[in-house]
């Protein structure tokens, strides 16, 4: 059951008017429940190992803080950090590391057949994962005071709008949300209606347009493509992915106004970035956030055989290992690297860089769009580990970017008719992206004339009626 299904409206509708009579006591109740059964649409099976999860986390947090003695407090806190771990480690990496050994041990000369686990992924274990183990270390860095009010935190845990994918939020945020009572404002009840609205265009005009397009060129890369086609389906994928994951997002987002919940902005127009550090202040919030706050911060200042780990060896270590949180290949891993690299060579050029000011006016918009493009190829390119379905293809792809560019192409050939619609279901996207950054306000539509707020409504559910993709496609996240 996915956002951009009748399913789901009938399901939300329903659970909204049941929410709108109830008490705070009840709301949090009907949630919870609510939460439980949109997780057992996907897999009733899962909903065993979410309850573990919250069961012994919701355990383990009010344990840690009970204890005096610090030995036994960190132990615990080692614990829990392990057991959350383990659970990402059996169901999503086993046959990575599993096969890993094999490979190992075969260059060594041996034969072997390693256990493998022949079982699905868990939807959204990587999500609800992350955000459940920001608990104990809140608890245990003395950030945060338990609850002992286990259905708030079971709600924490499940709340159906973000469950599946992100945003990732944390517990200091959230928990004081449930556990207070909300009042639902008419800032918050419109504003949840323009995200839900906005979200389900990026989804089904957009996203789900471009991958038609897209999947024609990854779906099984032929290594020797001309280049420029590769490219340009890089490119094309980038604004697919985009529309895709922070359409979910906006979703996620207003659905949780409609109730009266402010969760954390995932994307702030990421593609109007002129440099790498910009850039992942906008992508992906929720999870480079917290990358940055419990592993990148963390292995900034631990000792190891007691020396630091050199800064860009922090770096490359903590991006390789966000790249691995995306899946169990290699090309995640990469992609992760190539991120990392980027990071440590802006931070060697930006001495020189922030030198050079341009005076002019015209100059200086001139260079500002020559880097936010510049910043944009960079960014696409990394996306060539995501777009293709092995780290062999990817490199293929690669290979034919840069060796094999000055192969002709006919963009006829990808359908230039189709590809002239999609430029136009882009401008909306782009040109109302280009206020939220010069305002820095992603409700910058409500400041606008009522006249051309009703323009914009129309024309977005017109474009969305003739040509968004019904045919339910899988958010792209949802694999991770």
């Amino acid at each position: 059951m996915q956002f951009n299904t009748l399913h789901f409206a009938f399901f939300f509708i329903v659970v909204y008017i049941l929410y709108l009579i109830s008490s705070h006591k009840w709301q949090n109740g009907l949630l919870l429940l609510a939460s439980y059964l949109f997780y057992s649409f996907w897999d009733w099976r899962f909903l065993s190992l979410l309850w573990l999860s919250t069961i012994v986390n919701f355990l383990c947090g009010l344990g840690i803080e009970k204890l005096t003695d610090e030995r036994k407090r960190k132990a615990l806190f080692i614990v829990t950090i392990c057991f959350n771990l383990a659970i990402l480690g059996i169901f999503k990496y086993f046959n990575f590391f599993s096969e890993g050994l094999r490979t190992f041990l075969w260059l060594l000369g041996f034969q072997a057949n390693p256990m493998t686990l022949n079982i699905i992924l868990p939807l959204g274990i990587s999500f609800y994962t992350f955000q459940v183990m920001s608990y104990p270390i809140d608890i245990y860095w003395k950030r945060i005071k338990p609850t002992d009010n286990f259905p708030s935190f079971a709600l924490f845990v499940a709340f159906f709008p973000q469950i599946i994918s992100g945003p990732i939020e944390r517990a200091r945020n959230m928990l004081p949300q449930i556990m207070n009572e909300r009042k639902i404002t008419a800032e918050q009840f419109y504003g949840g209606c323009w995200l839900i609205l906005w979200g389900l265009y990026k989804k089904l005009v957009i996203a789900d347009n471009l991958a038609k397009v897209t999947t024609t060129v990854f779906t099984s890369y032929a290594p020797g493509t001309p280049g420029g086609i590769t490219l340009l389906m890089t490119f094309a994928f980038a604004f697919q992915l985009y529309a895709d994951f922070s359409g979910y997002s906006d979703m996620a987002r207003g659905l949780a106004r409609l109730m009266g919940f402010n969760i954390m902005l995932n994307f702030r127009t990421p593609f109007f970035s002129k440099n790498p550090s910009d850039l992942w202040q906008r992508w992906h919030i929720s999870l480079t956030t917290w990358i940055k706050e419990y592993l990148y911060y963390p292995l900034g200042l631990a000792q190891f055989f007691g020396r630091q780990l050199n800064s860009y060896a922090v770096i490359l270590l903590t991006w390789g290992i966000m790249g691995f949180w995306h899946g169990p290949q290699f090309k995640y891993i990469l992609w992760g690297i190539y991120h990392g690299f980027l990071i440590i060579i802006y931070s060697k050029l930006r001495p020189f860089t922030a030198a050079l000011t341009v005076k002019n006016r015209t100059l200086s918009a001139v260079s500002s769009a020559l880097k936010t493009f510049a910043m944009f190829i960079l960014f696409s390119l990394g996306l060539v580990f995501f777009a293709a379905n092995s780290t062999w293809e990817s490199l293929f792809a690669f290979r034919d970017i840069i060796f094999n560019f000055s192969k002709p192409f006919h963009p006829g050939s990808l359908g230039s008719f189709y590809i002239g619609m999609i430029a136009i279901f882009l401008m909306p996207m782009i040109i109302i992206e280009y206020f939220q950054y010069r305002s820095d306000d992603e409700l910058i539509i409500f400041k606008w004339p009522a006249l051309l707020r009703g323009v914009i409504y129309y024309g977005l559910l017109y474009l969305i009626m003739i040509y968004g993709v019904f045919s339910v496609q899988k958010y792209y996240y949802f694999q991770f």
